[in-house]
């Protein structure tokens, strides 16, 4: 059977978590596995939810995600395992890759140390023994004690196998014996063996590139910053702050900038261009970073990873992706000032508009200032809590509000490029209202490829504000039918990150009355810290969208732009604290409003924004 068919019937869960967790020097289960490949991917190809799965690929300590990305190109291409270009693109930290199984054993489990140090070992006085010798000595009865002592290649060869079996009849069947699945492997890991690795190791784990979800104004009145601007004034114009979500739409009025001074009904020039007016300085589309950066693929697109049309339809572009895939194919490591212009979205007559509304209401949330005097849909102000706060628009989710993992890790990594390349900080705040749920026999908590992303971005002095996720409810099936119950220690990522500011969701004006949203997710940590941070009104919250027209908006995808502003107040209160992310999320957790409710319900309280700008 050829290793990327689909299959329409595979092992059960039950099954794939014993192959994988199981082991043949062990008596007993385990919680985890030693291999580099994490177990969720394990899964994946088990459950056969696609013949190629999207991976995250880390680079060994001394190998840059360049070396790795070419190490499992040649050994595919060495291999005969791809007929057309292989979709490999890498950014500064990891590679993204969309591989086989058969992809997986052959092009780069052996990059790994794992795999020198325990399936390559040497026998004394017997040399290296291989996969057929293994597999001989094991269906030999008097040799089957020595065979054993190869646990970690007879439990690959056992997992490959259960993985490669068909499953024509009942999934729930027994799995056939050891015997029957080591001989099921034995063909790819004969493939896998051939090669020789000059050089030390390139991979240190193999993760899934996982799907990220888009997880009054009277809410501004519950955080008190209506009351924080009138007693202090505070100007944000030269603040900026990115919004990573699925984009703004910077044409809305909502995100005009207003001349100092202007009133409430006035400020918005109507014969001026609306690119010369807005707030959202710059938009840039990580969605496109994939195909941009495979360098095998040309430009009429073979396998589907064509450069976009945005950047295509630009003639003056197409030399800088000649340029950019001409660096690739040499190894080079990224360059942000080549992707920049193929990332940007033109603000002019080009200009696309966001796919989902989700980025935009998150936008308004934190910085809309949209008059009644100037057309609001239900005739009151719409003004967000830093109405005059510049943004940066970065998109990594598409129309159904989903994206990859690997469009954040960008995103997150450009906001690195932008502030070192001047002398100043161009990007104080990130506010990220998405959530990517957690695998617990995956990864370590806080430990994911997002949110050690995310600490670095804090390690440079960026504040970064992550919803916490909505999975505080959720609907048990029992005997008598569905129940539904809340769930502990439900935090998503990036919000595990212990350096980031986590916000779970509370009612938008009766937050001592209602306490914590049911949906809002929950702590401690799945590694016992203390999370969510911050609570902020996420119910109900009045928010624009891009017909131009108000919607209600719920979830802590809602409650994060509060105190993203809050953060952003507190910068243009003290601009001693810009470059101080750990100071301005200490501030904001001394100062919160108690709800009366548990730590690992509300963190540290409700945002105040006019007594955290008291105690500057």
């Amino acid at each position: 059977m050829p290793v990327d068919a689909e299959v329409s019937l595979s092992l059960s869960r039950p099954q794939l978590e014993a192959l994988i967790f199981g082991g043949f020097t062990e008596s007993f289960g385990r919680y985890t596995q030693d291999s580099p490949v994490v177990p969720d991917v394990w899964l994946e190809y088990g459950e056969r939810k696609c013949s190629r799965v999207d991976l995250l690929l880390t680079p060994f300590k001394d190998a840059s995600p360049a070396e790795l990305a070419n190490q499992v190109k040649g050994r595919l291409r060495d291999h005969g395992s791809v007929e057309q270009p292989v979709d490999i693109a890498y950014t500064e930290s990891y590679v993204a890759a969309k591989l086989s199984l058969r992809d997986l054993l052959v092009g780069a489990l052996p990059l790994s140390n794992w795999w020198r140090e325990h399936v390559l070992r040497t026998d004394p006085g017997e040399g290296r023994v291989r996969p057929e010798d293994v597999l001989r000595g094991f269906m030999t009865e008097h040799r089957r004690a020595d065979m054993r002592s190869r646990g970690h290649l007879l439990w690959l060869m056992r997992l490959v196998g259960g993985l490669l079996h068909p499953r024509p009849g009942d999934r729930d069947a027994p799995p056939p014996p050891d015997e029957v699945l080591l001989e099921e492997s034995l063909p790819i890991l004969v493939d896998a063996w051939e090669t020789e690795q000059a050089g030390g190791p390139a991979l240190w784990l193999v993760s899934r590139n996982r799907l990220a979800y888009a997880a009054l104004w009277r809410s501004r009145l519950a955080v008190k910053a209506d009351a924080a601007n009138r007693v202090f004034e505070l100007d944000c114009r030269d603040l900026r702050w990115a919004v990573i979500d699925s984009g703004i739409d910077a044409r809305l009025p909502a995100f005009r900038r207003r001349p100092p001074g202007s009133g409430s009904s006035a400020g918005h020039r109507a014969d001026a261009p609306w690119a010369s007016q807005s707030r959202v300085v710059a938009t840039y589309d990580f969605r496109r970073l994939r195909a941009l950066s495979a360098p095998e693929l040309e430009p009429s697109g073979a396998s589907g990873l064509s450069p976009p049309d945005a950047v295509t339809s630009q003639p003056e572009l197409q030399g800088r992706v000649d340029d950019l895939r001409s660096d690739l194919k040499r190894g080079r490591s990224v360059d942000w000032d080549l992707l920049e212009p193929l990332l940007r979205v033109p603000h002019d007559h080009r200009y696309e508009p966001p796919p989902h509304d989700h980025g935009t209401r998150v936008a308004g949330v934190l910085a809309a200032d949209w008059r009644a005097g100037e057309g609001t849909p239900r005739g009151h102000d719409i003004v967000g809590i830093c109405p005059n706060l510049e943004l940066y628009d970065l998109r990594v989710l598409d129309e159904r509000g989903e994206g990859e993992e690997f469009a954040i890790l960008a995103a997150l990594q450009f906001i690195r490029h932008l502030n070192a390349s001047g002398d100043r900080f161009l990007v104080q705040g990130a506010n990220l209202s998405l959530s990517l749920r957690h695998e617990v026999k995956a990864y370590a908590c806080g430990r994911t490829p997002v949110c050690e992303e995310s600490e670095r971005l804090v390690a440079n002095g960026t504040v970064v504000v992550a919803a916490a996720g909505n999975e505080g409810y959720v609907q048990f099936s029992t005997p008598r039918g569905p129940v539904d119950g809340y769930r502990a220690i439900s935090i998503t990522d990036p919000g595990n990150a212990e350096g980031v500011i986590t916000v779970g969701a509370t009612h938008r004006m009766q937050p001592h009355t209602y306490g914590v949203s049911y949906f809002s997710s929950r702590g401690p940590t799945g590694d016992g810290r203390a999370k969510p941070d911050l609570v902020a009104p996420g119910e109900k919250i009045h928010a624009p969208t891009l017909d131009g027209g108000v919607v209600n908006f719920d979830g802590t995808s809602a409650a994060a732009p509060h105190v993203s502003g809050a953060a952003a107040l507190i910068l243009a209160r003290n601009r001693e604290l810009v470059g101080r992310p750990n100071h301005v999320k200490r501030v904001l957790c001394d100062t919160a409003t108690d709800l009366g409710r548990e730590r690992d319900f509300q963190g540290h309280g409700m945002v105040d924004v006019l007594r955290a700008l008291q105690a500057l």
